[in-house]
């Protein structure tokens, strides 16, 4: 069921609607990449949970994508910089990245 994915979600003052492709913090609106689009929509799917570089390799590019590349991590530092302050993307060594906000704050 194609309409129950493509609903919006919204985390830490962040909304993304992947049927329209829009993104927004705060109401501004983001100018991502295509990239950037698919790793914020990954991490407000898993939230509040944890997605590994592995997790996002598999989710964001594609089975050709090298495991060794830091490919992942550059992306999250263009998307850091591209959200803004306060940052909402956290990293924890060894688990992966999740989107933290105000308790309560992730909603689907």
């Amino acid at each position: 069921r194609p309409a129950a994915r493509a609903r919006t979600l919204r985390a830490a003052g962040v909304e993304l609607d992947p049927l329209r492709r829009t993104a927004t913090r705060d109401g501004r609106p983001l100018d991502l990449s295509v990239k950037e689009f698919a790793l914020l929509e990954a991490l407000l799917r898993a939230a509040p949970g944890f997605l590994s570089t592995e997790d996002l390799l598999e989710q964001v590019w594609d089975e050709h994508a090298d495991p060794f590349t830091n490919t992942v991590t550059v992306t999250i530092g263009r998307l850091r910089r591209k959200l803004g302050g306060p940052p909402i993307i956290t990293t924890t060594p060894g688990v992966g990245y999740r989107i933290t906000g105000p308790p309560g704050a992730v909603t689907g």
